[in-house]
């Protein structure tokens, strides 16, 4: 089982290929009309579908919240990214959970780099694309209010495994990430930090819950603009969740 598609719907495609493959080196696996952006058809790739007027503009509330690429070595990416006249923001070793990086793409959807281990501890990369050469489409993130609801959707419906936890209490959230992998953590326990170098070098796409914690927080669900949905593949079969599918909000 794996991701196979993310949908996300924007005003235009204006500027989308320059970005995802110019800057972040991915290829198009579809049309100049309807891309289909990512780093391997074994991975997950964005597919972009243009549906209404406005552009969308991501608040700390919504639903979806942002793709994750893993990379070897963040300053490398950094740099080129700057070189190139498209910084990205917040670089920084975030507690004990990842040495990261953020950028908007050119309809507003959130892009975070994350380093595959904290900072300091980058690899080697290859020849070629400064960035396509050593990232991984990783993540994708959404946000829920009401954990229990995630957990048994995630798990019952989706056959999903949760593979780590990540509490951040202090600010309110904590994050869950679930995949299909059967893989044995380095630590059984799921809060362990020993395991999240190892989490961020996954070959995979996973599913980052953001649980809110604050009893009243709200979760804003995207209409004309935002996200779409997502599909998975079994390997004989392609399912798709859409939008307003998901039981995440409670």
């Amino acid at each position: 089982m794996r991701f196979s598609r993310l949908f996300l719907n924007v005003r235009s495609l204006d500027g989308l290929s320059e970005f995802y493959c110019g800057l972040l080196g991915m290829r198009n696996f579809g049309t100049p009309e309807e891309p289909l952006f990512g780093y391997g058809e074994d991975q997950c790739l964005l597919a972009f579908r243009v549906s209404g007027d406005a552009l969308y503009e991501p608040g700390p509330n919504d639903f979806y919240w942002k793709i994750g690429l893993t990379l070897r070595n963040l300053d490398l990416a950094f740099g080129f990214l700057e070189a190139q006249g498209y910084p990205a923001q917040d670089l920084k070793q975030f507690r004990d959970i990842g040495y990261m990086a953020k950028l908007r793409d050119p309809q507003g959807f959130i892009v975070e780099l994350l380093q595959q281990g904290f900072k300091g501890n980058d690899q080697p990369v290859g020849d070629g694309h400064v960035i396509g050469r050593q990232a991984t489409f990783a993540h994708i993130t959404l946000r829920v209010t009401d954990i229990e609801a995630a957990k048994a959707y995630c798990e019952g419906e989706l056959g999903m495994r949760l593979m780590s936890v990540q509490p951040v209490t202090d600010i309110g959230f904590c994050l869950y990430f679930y995949g299909w992998s059967d893989e044995a953590l380095p630590v059984d326990d799921l809060a362990a930090v020993e395991n999240r170098e190892w989490l961020w070098a996954r070959p995979y796409t996973l599913l980052e819950l953001q649980h809110l914690e604050a009893l009243d927080a709200q979760i804003r669900m995207p209409d004309e603009a935002g996200f779409g949905g997502f599909a998975w593949d079994d390997g004989s079969d392609e399912r798709i969740v859409k939008a307003g599918g998901f039981a995440l909000t409670g």
